[in-house]
């Protein structure tokens, strides 16, 4: 005859079983969500316009 406390742990212990694949479902979702949108850019791979070459059109 089981006891309160075995009946908790059984429960706990299937409640963990189902789970642990959930959150790694999660966590993969999350992982492809993120990769899907692009890489990431950085302030060091863009120009602003401040930095680009003006052309000034020339004065005859």
């Amino acid at each position: 005859m089981l006891t309160d406390r075995d009946e908790r742990a059984l429960v706990a212990a299937a409640e963990s079983r189902i789970s642990r694949p959930l959150r790694i479902g999660a966590a993969l979702a999350a992982v492809r969500r993120s990769l899907a949108r692009g890489p990431r850019r950085t302030g060091q791979e863009r120009e602003s316009g401040a930095c680009q070459p003006t052309r000034t059109p020339a004065h005859p």
